[in-house]
């Protein structure tokens, strides 16, 4: 587990480094302050704390606390960020925009540069920095620790903490006993440990060609998503990939692939409907007919989908005809073949393609931004190389 460029508190020799993921309106980080206190207060320059942001989705202030606290430290440095964060976490309770803004300069920072940064997300990519290694060493929840790279995950009571520091500072010491420079220490107690996992990938060579897309043709990445319409899933997921849209633009294309799952009684005549919005009006109509029925997932029965054509203006008895008989039955069925290949079962799924590559980084479920915007991140950096 890196240190980075993470705030820090305590000596780079310490024996004992406590690497802390942390969510400003988590409760659990809130409780667990008054441990790593008595820890630093007992411990001494014996332990050394760092800490990376991992603002939960659904903690809505989370995202401006963290922007708050890293201008701070933009403009005033570690012992300016600590006095901040000491502060947010001892009375987490309001952390409105005011609220941050005067914590802010009490700890030395100027209000409009703060409220600019809350504003703007104007340290966005330091977050993300922390995002993406609480991702690779699956730090999911706060607060997730790493003493010495020994994972404690939760507000672990003092016994815990104390038992795991006790263990490191006996091997810390053995490993400056042979000759290891205190500045080298953290390194040589870390070098064995597990590496973060590489991301899942698959060959693209099974991915149906012709499907609906939606993006520029010659977009340097393409998400590739099986997906069901009647899936509250691939709904929820629906917000994830506009972000995407809007972060990137003509970087990143979608293409759609109907995986209509069995259990799901509107999904096959959802797709067979848009799949025949495609065939009449091209991808355009089926894109609206794609976001009418994800947007409102119990308006797909029958009366709902003839509905929507109308609104699009097709032409009604070839509609009837495609969703009263088998239309579209072998785009839909070579798409569910496709996956069971790449071994999705589920919905939604993805594949994050760069182009020319010849394989894929998958995504199963409606994960957060932060997980899409890594891969894409990373199969970009490889187009650059």
């Amino acid at each position: 587990m890196p240190v980075g460029a993470s705030p820090v508190r305590g000596p780079a020799g310490a024996l004992v480094t406590i690497i802390e993921f942390a969510d400003y309106e988590c409760p659990f980080c809130a409780r667990v302050e008054s441990t790593l206190r008595d820890l630093r207060s007992a411990y001494g320059d014996k332990l050394r704390l760092v800490f990376k942001h991992e603002p939960l989705p659904f903690h809505p202030r989370a995202e401006p606390a963290a922007e708050a606290a890293l201008e701070v430290r933009a403009e005033k440095g570690d012992a300016a960020f600590w006095s901040m964060h000491d502060a947010m976490l001892d009375d987490p309770h309001d952390l409105s925009d005011q609220a941050l803004v005067a914590l802010a300069v009490k700890s030395g920072a100027r209000a409009d540069k703060v409220q600019a940064a809350i504003t703007k997300q104007s340290h966005a990519a330091e977050i993300a920095v922390d995002g993406d290694a609480a991702d690779d060493f699956q730090a999911n929840g706060t607060p997730h620790f790493f003493i010495n790279g020994r994972r404690l995950v939760g507000a672990q009571p003092r016994a815990k903490f104390v038992e795991i520091i006790d263990e490191e500072i006996k091997r810390a010491q053995g490993l400056l006993d042979a000759g290891t420079k205190p500045e080298a220490l953290y390194d040589a107690l870390t070098k064995d440990g597990q590496p973060p996992p590489q991301p899942e990938q698959v060959a693209v060579d099974a991915l149906p060609a012709d499907d609906p897309v939606r993006g520029r043709a010659g977009a340097r990445v393409t998400v590739h998503e099986f997906a069901d319409f009647e899936c509250p899933f691939c709904a929820r997921a629906e917000a994830t990939l506009k972000q995407i849209a809007k972060s990137y633009g003509d970087r990143v294309r979608f293409v759609w692939h109907d995986l209509p799952l069995p259990f799901h009684e509107h999904a096959l005549p959802a797709a067979r409907a848009a799949r025949e919005a495609r065939k009449q009006r091209g991808d355009g109509a089926f894109w609206k007919l794609h976001d009418t029925l994800l947007a409102n997932r119990t308006n797909l029965a029958r009366t709902d989908l003839d509905d929507d054509a109308r609104a699009l203006g097709l032409d009604m008895t070839g509609w009837a005809a495609a969703l009263d008989g088998d239309g579209h039955a072998a785009e839909i069925e070579r798409d569910s073949a496709a996956a069971r290949a790449l071994g999705f079962t589920g919905t939604p799924s993805f594949v994050i393609v760069g182009a020319g590559a010849k394989r894929g980084y998958t995504i199963v479920g409606a994960q957060d931004y932060s997980r899409f915007r890594k891969l894409i991140e990373r199969a970009l950096g490889e187009l650059a190389r």
